[in-house]
């Protein structure tokens, strides 16, 4: 909350020079509210009525019923995305004790979280992410819960959750929907039950990308827009182009990275999604900062560099207690959403806080077991001789 005032109040913009979208959100919010104060509860012909102010999206419409609700203020819809973030950190910490981790350990995990660089500055922000982010851990929670214990009841959750992911960010969403496909292989069911009820929730959640995105059956609509070789030129290379007007909240085209899609000679393609791929996964490196109000990401990627040779140790402890099942919906949600941003994405202004809900799914692994033995044998001993 300390952060979101001062970002605020303090007009603390490094990436976008600016709010992004939050201001859009906020004023159509602002209408919604004065008609749902009338009465008129309908959001139809809104679109016709502000076309400049459409947004694909419910996140203005859920701000404009808390301002009916309360005060037609930007700081009450801070104050809600806030809510998500700290709730969002609960849902961590649940994860880490779900996947065997100690009381100790998620509180760690926990507080590095809520600490996060890149989470406490777009979280401060009136955009989606809060409520995106938040979703998405909680999905990641009652997945693992499915594979330890499968009941209908979980499984009802996470789906309204993957719905609620798929309507803010589709791709997302998809990825969820992939890691519930791969992860029915390991739920505690028999081969018979797996195969008959697998095909009727199939066939069942190919209806959610309509339901939640309007993008047809099983998403097929998304897939022939986005997956081509124009598209993905188009969003890699020409979207962040500065004589182009972006629609993607807080982009900066001086964050703009610089590597080239390369779909003409699928070796250049290759190293080109490889070196994407790490920048996303362990970057911004250094000399992809162009400005001083860009040193910001360094707070968050510098410490990540370590923080990533620990969890890799620790992802090696958990393969040795064969502890796999619980871990690999949270490898496979973190290495899709990367290899995803890497194809599409050239803008670390952007990715940054894309990669946010990937970055915590890698966190909830990391073991700090090794800080309580530290504490205990170097720090105790001094307050016990006193």
């Amino acid at each position: 909350m300390s952060a979101a005032v001062l970002i605020y109040y303090a007009n603390f913009y490094p990436f976008g020079g600016g709010a992004g979208d939050g201001a859009k959100y906020n004023q159509v919010a602002l209408e919604l509210s004065e008609r749902f104060k009338q009465g008129d509860f309908s959001i139809e012909g809104f679109d016709k009525i502000y076309p400049t102010l459409y947004v694909p999206h419910f996140y203005p419409v859920f701000l404009a019923i808390l301002y009916a609700l309360t005060l037609p203020s930007m700081v009450i819809g801070i104050c809600f995305n806030v809510w998500f973030v700290a709730l969002s950190i609960v849902f961590l910490y649940l994860i880490v004790k779900e996947i065997g981790g100690s009381d100790s350990n998620a509180f760690i995990v926990g507080l590095i979280a809520s600490v996060y660089p890149s989470y406490l500055y777009f979280g401060g922000l009136l955009i989606r992410d809060a409520i995106l982010i938040c979703f998405t851990l909680f999905a990641l929670l009652f997945l693992i819960k499915l594979i330890k214990n499968f009941s209908w009841k979980k499984l009802l959750i996470l789906s309204i959750a993957i719905g609620v992911v798929l309507h803010f960010r589709f791709y997302i969403g998809v990825i969820l929907l992939f890691i519930l496909v791969v992860s029915w292989f390991f739920i505690n069911l028999s081969r018979k039950e797996k195969i008959k009820y697998g095909l009727c929730i199939l066939l069942i959640l190919g209806i959610f990308p309509q339901i939640f995105s309007g993008q047809s059956y099983f998403g097929l609509h998304f897939f022939q827009t986005f997956l081509n070789d124009k598209s993905i030129t188009s969003l890699k290379e020409i979207a962040n182009n500065p004589n182009i007007v972006s629609q993607e909240p807080v982009v900066d085209v001086g964050s703009k990275v610089g590597v080239k899609v390369g779909l003409d000679n699928p070796v250049k393609f290759t190293e080109n999604i490889t070196n994407s791929f790490f920048s996303i996964f362990i970057g911004p490196f250094p000399w992809q900062i162009k400005y001083s109000r860009q040193l910001f990401v360094l707070a968050e990627a510098v410490p990540w560099f370590f923080l990533v040779i620990l969890i890799v140790a620790s992802v090696v402890v958990y393969l040795k207690r064969k502890n796999y099942k619980l871990i690999l919906p949270l490898l496979i949600f973190a290495f899709a959403t990367f290899f995803v941003l890497s194809i599409f994405l050239d803008n670390f202004g952007t990715y940054t806080r894309i990669r946010i809900p990937a970055f915590l799914a890698l966190l909830a692994l990391a073991d700090f077991s090794w800080l309580k033995l530290k504490f205990k044998s170097n720090v105790l001993p001094i307050f016990k001789n006193k």
